[in-house]
């Protein structure tokens, strides 16, 4: 029989092994799907930097230049992903692991954390749970270009468990190596910048001799911000604008239900009444309890559920001003104070009365309840949306192995593969270039008012294009409408020759389908752009209506206007519409010119292009006038 002695050692084994492989347990039973997710959306604007990139000028400019959201996020978005798509290429697996791992070590802090604030094993178990258990953590555990939420909540706590150790051990190193911490994480995301306001309130809270420690780090925030505004532009207007006003209030309150039920938790399960009841509940049982707690908590003198709090209040403020884009993923750093909030309460009320036991065993089992099936349910969402997108990938990607000069065209496109892959530039990001989407859905697909001012050439070939690369067989047919790819080519074909010929109403003059219809002369394609000579045109259709206008975009080199203006004459079907005058050289320019009436309606109309002039570059013999992008009536 063993001794009571032996029982208590292997229990106290068995505990401690639960403490910490129970909260990583949860968090891959819950974001499993997110391990195994692919790439998606944003993810493919950082992957296809690779292709960008010639020189040390062209990497700097890729992992450090700013975005045009008005962010600066080199580490956590940029070097991530580019390293991701150069090391791995189409494998999404190492960059998910390493998001996963920064996870766990993210649940390893709060649980120290949580711990040595509360001196309880109970609220280092129970935070890390808390926190996982959270939907808006969904989002960035399935989503690579998220990664900025996972890291820089390492960023955060990993300098805070160093500030600790100093305050414990009162050795400098600690001390250095927050700071160090504390810098990286600028080039990981801009809620880095609250982190001084947290390290203050624990030394408030826990060892106040140490405050003025933490008044440089202030100082820190303050340049960055200062560099930030000086460095990355800001939108005036639209979604990233940012707002000082009122609306922060409302941001806020916005936030906080959020947080206690996950933004689209309603339309998961339809809006059914006694969901919209608990979701009422939730919401008020949760605040109250919270909010009460915390009160009470604080008239005792502990305050670290108000710690908690404060942590979930400040980490969101950096994005409280972004009223028009208003998140639910924003989240994802600042639950980690409403876990903490939490983890305390259940320490407290394992240390009073049943009553205790009895509310906060019912709060929390409710916010689980809420939280745990929504994220499993949002992650595998995300999971199954980026697995038909890596298909259709995949599948050009084999496409255009097997027949390298081929355009492939995708047709019984849905929203998911269009926003998904199309939108952002997924066939790019992994060197497939030249494919697009059957041109009968655009209107379908680009009804929202966000697309319909896009240029969407690069994703739609004009019809007439469509058609004779069809009829020359060099076009390839992709069906995403089923469960798999399909090649329905021959289907296209059929009807490309049983229908009239089209001419089109936009030419890409670069583009391999537009050679039937050039005119005059034209040299080989150079990228984007081709070179003309002294006269060059092209055919077109007709305008459908007087207000439609004939567009040509183009570059102008600095040579031909060394002499002085660069003129020539715009003729349709050898008439005269209008002049050509270009003043500046080394410039894109893009003009229009009204299109007489009795050119309307005309299944095709010749334009051509008469330069005045052309000249030669050194080392080669061509006569060149401009290079032409595109022609387009519209």
């Amino acid at each position: 029989m063993s001794s009571p002695t032996l029982d208590n050692t292997r229990r106290e084994k068995l505990l401690r092994l639960a403490y910490w492989l129970v909260p990583p347990v949860f968090c891959l039973a819950i974001y499993f799907w997110g391990l195994r997710a692919w790439y998606q959306q944003d993810d493919f604007v950082w992957l296809g930097q690779r292709f960008r990139i010639d020189t040390w000028h062209d990497f700097l400019l890729a992992v450090f230049g700013p975005s045009v959201h008005g962010t600066f996020r080199p580490l956590s978005e940029r070097l991530f992903l580019l390293a991701a798509g150069t090391l791995f290429g189409t494998n999404a697996f190492p960059a998910r692991l390493l998001v996963f791992l920064t996870e766990l070590a993210n649940l390893v802090l709060v649980s120290s954390l949580a711990r040595r604030m509360s001196n309880s094993r109970v609220a280092g178990f129970l935070a890390p749970i808390l926190w996982t258990a959270n939907g808006a953590l969904a989002f960035p555990m399935a989503w690579s270009s998220a990664y900025m939420h996972i890291l820089s909540g390492t960023c955060i706590l990993l300098a805070l468990h160093c500030l600790l150790r100093y305050i414990e051990t009162g050795k400098r190193f600690y001390y250095i190596f927050q700071w160090i911490v504390f810098l990286l994480g600028f080039g990981v995301m801009e809620s880095v910048i609250v982190y001084p306001a947290i390290a203050a309130a624990y030394t408030l809270v826990r060892a106040r001799k140490h405050f003025l420690s933490t008044l440089p780090l202030f100082g820190t925030s303050i340049l960055f911000w200062v560099f930030h505004s000086m460095y990355v532009p800001k939108q005036q207007a639209g979604t990233y604008s940012v707002h000082f006003d009122s609306s922060i209030l409302g941001t806020l309150l916005t936030y906080w239900k959020w947080a206690l039920i996950p933004r689209d938790w309603l339309d998961w399960h339809g809006w059914q009444p006694r969901f919209v009841l608990l979701s009422t509940v939730t919401i008020v049982a949760l605040t109250a309890g919270i909010l009460i707690y915390v009160a009470y908590a604080a008239l005792r003198e502990n305050l670290a559920p108000a710690f908690g709090l404060f942590c979930f209040l400040v980490l969101l403020l950096p994005v409280l001003p972004l009223k028009e884009h208003v998140s639910n993923y924003y989240l994802a750093l600042p639950a980690m104070g409403l876990g903490l909030v939490g983890a305390f309460a259940a320490d407290s009320a394992i240390r009073t009365g049943w009553w205790a036991k009895l509310i906060a065993g019912s709060l929390l089992s409710l916010y689980l309840i809420v939280q745990v099936p929504y994220s499993a349910m949002a992650c595998k969402w995300w999971y199954l949306r980026s697995q038909r997108v890596e298909d259709a990938v995949l599948g050009a990607a084999s496409v255009r192995q097997a027949r390298p000069g081929r355009i492939i065209v995708f047709t019984g496109v849905d929203e998911t593969i269009f926003d998904g892959a199309f939108w952002d530039g997924a066939f790019q990001a992994f060197g497939v270039s030249g494919v697009y989407v059957d041109p009968a859905q655009r209107s379908a697909l680009t009804a929202n008012s966000v697309m319909a001012n896009q240029d969407l050439s690069s994703l739609f070939p004009d019809p007439a294009d469509f058609q004779r690369g069809l009829l020359e067989r060099q076009v390839i047919v992709l069906s995403a409408a089923g469960p798999e790819l399909q090649n329905v080519t021959s289907l296209f074909e059929a009807r490309a020759q049983a229908s009239p010929l089209l001419w089109p109403r936009r030419v890409d003059v670069a583009n391999v389908l537009a050679a039937d219809y050039l005119r005059g002369v034209w040299y080989d394609p150079e990228g984007a752009r081709r070179w003309m000579g002294k006269q060059a045109g092209v055919v077109l259709a007709g305008p459908v209506s007087q207000n439609q206008q004939l567009h040509l975009a183009g570059y102008c080199p600095g040579a031909q206007v060394t002499a002085g203006p660069l003129t020539g004459k715009i003729l349709v079907e050898g008439e005269e519409i209008g002049q050509l005058r270009l003043t500046q050289g080394d410039a894109v320019f893009d003009v229009a010119f009204p299109l007489p009436a009795q050119f309307v309606g005309k299944t095709r109309i010749e334009i051509s292009v008469q330069l005045d002039r052309t000249f030669r570059a050194a080392g080669d013999l061509r006569d060149l006038g401009l290079t032409f992008g595109s022609f387009e009536v519209r």
